[in-house]
């Protein structure tokens, strides 16, 4: 990957009922999950930052039980992404200032 990364760690990609196991990365341009090379669904899915409407902190269900480990990314045409991660208020935080510094940077040209 030759885009700068800010952040990257393990993932799951909720996908229906199917966890997709992978990597996350944030860059300066977008968020992308990588399924491992072991899953049977395996693919990339990238968020572009400017097409992020939000980034809230989520709970995880196990076994009806909320589990405090997940963040759900909210796209501008209203599409969700629930991730499991760990650290995920590191992450929120790490997206709401990339998304931020994106802003700046566009105001600025």
């Amino acid at each position: 990957m030759a885009e700068d990364i800010i952040k990257k760690g393990t993932a799951n990609r909720w996908q229906g009922i199917d966890p997709v196991k992978g990597k996350l990365y944030l860059t300066r341009s977008r968020v992308l999950h990588i399924a491992s090379a072991l899953h049977f669904r395996r693919g990339e899915t990238s968020m572009p930052l400017d097409e992020i409407k939000s980034v809230e902190i989520d709970d995880n269900l196990l076994y009806k039980l909320p589990v405090p480990n997940a963040i759900t990314i909210t796209m501008k045409d209203d599409t969700r992404h629930k991730f499991v991660v760990n650290r995920r208020k590191d992450w929120k935080k790490k997206i709401d200032r990339a998304l931020e510094d994106m802003n700046n940077e566009n105001i600025e040209k």
